[in-house]
């Protein structure tokens, strides 16, 4: 199943809260979210690249690869479809046929019964574009996998990215003015030019968006320019681009139940048949020093090394576990956070406190491969959660950010992404 971990502070759409049963039956959510409980293991990404984000170029022949596992024993016949949002992820007013060529729906194709695992797991993968349904508009759109033709029988929800390069896009991460915050925090700037497009108003027309990892509950908006020279805005140490560093995310290898790697202490059988990986306790970093340690920004790669690339035969294990802290947290729950939870703090990733152990606990269903995790802390109440209370924050970390410029179209009326841009904290 797909699970994801991470966390981040500042204004953001909701993330999924701990108290929230993450599969009921609900409304069309436009954000990464699974309808079913026997779905795992949610990828959406560029074909022949599994670390890279949903983001593809309009009229590009590079397709995404949607793939999803199915712990039910029943095949399903289902379909998938693309809505086109504005900016803020609302619906824009475009119809099917506005934004869509070929075909409004297509058939996912008949899964895959996985091979030589423990877990018996049904998977299905889907290619897009392709000569039966792809995009005609750039924008944000929320790919939606339903059952037979009926789309409001919901099985999962991904957020894609399709864009043209319109816009011109400079940006960069500098040392922030706030001397008080120069240790902890990273600041974004940047520049757009937009030569050849009509902008009557560039405060209200244009709209910019920027994550930190990909993260969609942290997602920054509100950016106002300080200065505007024909047809360049410039963004100068805009307060919506002050982003907490965080810390170097922590990662464990489970490509291979066979030998025990750096973070796994022993593996086991587990009650229910399945391999059990006991991993070491993890390291307190909330008041430590910054350590330069190479990640995946939060990212999970799929693998089984005894069979190499094919997704089928890697298994599900058990992973257990343990952050050790003097005592409990009060205010709030802590999470196991990364992709492997969709970014949002899951349910099924909330951690328990061991008042024996003095230790939060986390016992949770994962697929084989290489996954990055931070420990997320939700304060009550909060839709947004912590990553710096539990793991602190540092200027130095190597972090990705991504860059959106949204042009409001009047005739279409809805907002197009005419400028993207990839931006890492060291490399620029």
């Amino acid at each position: 199943m797909v699970v994801a971990l991470l966390a981040s502070c500042g204004s953001a759409q909701p993330a999924v809260s701990g108290t929230e049963d993450y599969y009921s039956p609900q409304d069309l959510k436009y954000e990464d979210h699974i309808y079913d409980p026997d779905v795992h293991t949610v990828q959406l990404f560029k074909k022949g690249f599994e670390l890279s984000p949903a983001v593809l170029e309009l009229g590009s022949t590079d397709p995404l690869v949607l793939r999803f596992d199915d712990f039910s024993a029943d095949v399903e016949d289902l379909s998938y479809t693309l809505v086109h949002c504005n900016a803020d992820w609302t619906p824009s007013d475009l119809s099917p046929n506005q934004y869509l060529g070929g075909v409004p729906t297509d058939f996912v194709p008949q899964s895959k019964q996985s091979f030589n695992t423990l877990k018996h797991f049904l998977e299905y993968e889907v290619e897009f574009p392709n000569d039966m349904l792809y995009p005609t508009v750039a924008g944000n759109y929320l790919v939606k996998v339903f059952r037979g033709n009926d789309q409001d029988d919901l099985v999962l929800t991904r957020r894609m990215l399709v864009f043209e390069n319109r816009v011109q896009v400079d940006a960069q991460i500098v040392p922030t003015r706030n001397v008080e915050r120069r240790d902890a925090d990273q600041q974004l700037e940047l520049t757009l030019r937009y030569p050849g497009i009509t902008v009557p108003d560039p405060f209200s027309d244009i709209h910019v968006a920027v994550l930190q990892n990909m993260r969609w509950d942290d997602l920054r908006t509100g950016f106002r320019p300080k200065f505007v020279r024909d047809a360049e805005l410039v963004y100068d140490q805009p307060p919506e681009g002050l982003f907490t560093g965080g810390n170097e995310w922590r990662g464990v290898d489970l490509k291979s139940m066979r030998y025990s790697t750096v973070r796994m202490d022993r593996v086991i059988t587990s009650p229910e048949g399945l391999d059990e990986a006991i991993l070491l306790p993890d390291e307190k970093r909330e008041f430590r020093v910054y350590l330069d340690m190479p990640d995946i920004n939060g990212k999970h790669l799929v693998k089984n090394d005894l069979v190499g690339a094919d997704p089928l035969s890697a298994d599900y294990v058990y992973v257990d576990f343990t952050l050790p802290r003097s005592e409990e947290l009060i205010g709030g729950d802590v999470y196991v956070y990364g992709a492997v939870t969709d970014f949002q703090c899951q349910r099924d990733f909330r951690c328990t406190w061991d008042a024996t152990r003095k230790a939060y606990t986390l016992r949770a269903l994962l697929k084989q491969g290489y996954m990055d995790y931070e420990y997320a802390f939700l304060p009550t109440g909060s839709a947004v959660p912590d990553l710096t209370k539990l793991e602190g924050s540092h200027y130095q970390t190597e972090n990705d950010y991504l860059v959106l410029v949204y042009v409001r179209d009047y005739q279409l009326r809805c907002d197009r992404l005419l400028g993207l841009r990839f931006v890492n904290s060291r490399k620029g």
